[in-house]
């Protein structure tokens, strides 16, 4: 969906999603009715969206001008951002590069919070010394301030990405010298406290109040939904950081001495049921020479294949895309995504070549990790395609990793 740039600032565009001109009619009205239902005798109907519609106005303004401050407590402690845009009560960060210690993450996440509590007693104490006699004016400043109040108590929820889990997330990273250790935790926490704050918010809206009931159920939705992703993505990243290609059951290579001729040569290619892997091992005396590939059959005419052995056509080992065997998996792949033909020789420590390793491979090795097993029919499907099953994105995976800093 499109998004409209509404300013940029040291660099950075600061967007507004377009589902904030549903958000904006959806809470107008809200807002509106509320105050109709209340106060039917004080304001007329067109009185009663005017406050509706100036609330939810100021209200995005306010969380506007709270994200630019937020932003620049961001980017004193480190971080790197691309782009911000406000979707329903914030804004979503793309960084560049993450803060990568305890204590700048916590001012990061403390920083929202005490500017919406901060609004929040700054338009109260408005509330009590204003001698306005509009009653419009007073409406709005008193619906804004409780939205404030609202804002800040459940940004400081422990749940997710929101401040509070971040800033839970940080308190223990610091104290345990432990990154993983804080987001563990926070995930189970994440995972409790948003079931309730959804079950809270249902019950709500069809007993209290539909506006505020919303606001805390999708809160409580977005959590569980956070939690878990969150709690798959620190598995995937688990075995992508600490597992070494060694682990895997690799593609045996195909073996080819050097003095047999392209006719013998062609015989073995027939053979061959594996569309994909086309590459051949040549070897002399037991000793790894270099390696081809059945596209060289249509390098020669046939009538001299039986005068023409391989060695003719074999480029040197060295040509092969190679990793080691004790690589974690994550370089494995980044690897895999600079190799031309998506097929890498892994080495072991002697630098004598052991096996071949694909996408395909990867990816059934860390879905069973997963406990997530294929059948053979969809194997079969997918096994003459070199990519990543059930459309795992392992390069944006590690590049996530990498914006952390949970990898150099």
């Amino acid at each position: 969906m499109r998004s409209w740039k509404v300013l940029d600032l040291w660099g950075i565009p600061f967007r507004i999603h377009s589902n904030w001109v549903v958000i904006f009619f959806l809470f107008s009205w809200s807002i509106s009715t509320q105050v109709n239902q209340t106060s039917s005798e004080i304001y007329s109907l067109k009185e009663s969206w005017l406050i509706g519609m100036s609330t939810v106005f100021f209200f995005l303004v306010l969380i506007i001008f709270v994200q630019i401050i937020h932003t620049y407590v961001c980017l004193r402690q480190g971080m790197r951002i691309k782009k911000i845009t406000f979707y329903f009560l914030g804004a979503i960060q793309q960084s560049e590069r993450d803060c990568h210690n305890p204590v700048g993450n916590i001012k990061i996440s403390l920083v929202r919070p005490l500017l919406y509590f901060f609004s929040f007693l700054t338009l109260s104490y408005i509330i009590s010394l204003t001698k306005s006699s509009d009653p419009i004016f007073i409406n709005i400043i008193t619906i804004l301030s409780n939205l404030t109040l609202y804002l800040g108590l459940f940004n400081l929820l422990p749940i997710g990405v929101m401040d509070g889990g971040i800033l839970c997330k940080s308190i223990i990273w610091h104290l345990s010298g432990s990154k993983s250790k804080g987001r563990y935790f926070l995930n189970r926490v994440t995972t409790i406290l948003s079931s309730i704050v959804l079950i809270l918010g249902l019950f709500y809206t069809f007993n209290i109040s539909f506006t505020f009931g919303i606001l805390i159920a999708i809160l409580g939705l977005l959590g569980v939904n956070s939690a878990r992703t969150d709690n798959q993505f620190l598995k995937i990243e688990k075995i992508l950081k600490y597992t070494n290609i060694g682990s895997l059951k690799l593609i045996p290579l195909r073996r080819v001495e050097a003095d047999i001729n392209l006719n013998d040569f062609n015989e073995l290619v027939k053979q061959n049921e594996d569309q994909l892997n086309k590459f051949y091992f040549v070897t002399r005396d037991g000793r790894w020479g270099g390696f081809l590939s059945d596209a060289n059959l249509k390098d020669i005419p046939i009538r001299k294949w039986k005068n023409t052995s391989v060695s003719k056509f074999e480029r040197p080992i060295t040509e092969f895309p190679t990793q080691a065997y004790d690589q974690p998996l994550w370089k494995i792949i980044e690897a895999l995504e600079e190799a031309s033909n998506g097929i890498l020789l892994i080495v072991n420590s002697s630098l004598i070549p052991i096996g071949l390793i694909d996408r395909n491979q990867i990816g059934y090795f860390v879905l069973q990790k997963l406990g997530i097993n294929l059948s053979m029919e969809v194997i079969n499907k997918i096994k003459d395609k070199n990519f990543y099953p059930l459309g795992l994105e392992f390069p944006k995976i590690i590049e996530i990793m990498k914006t952390k800093g949970d990898i150099p």
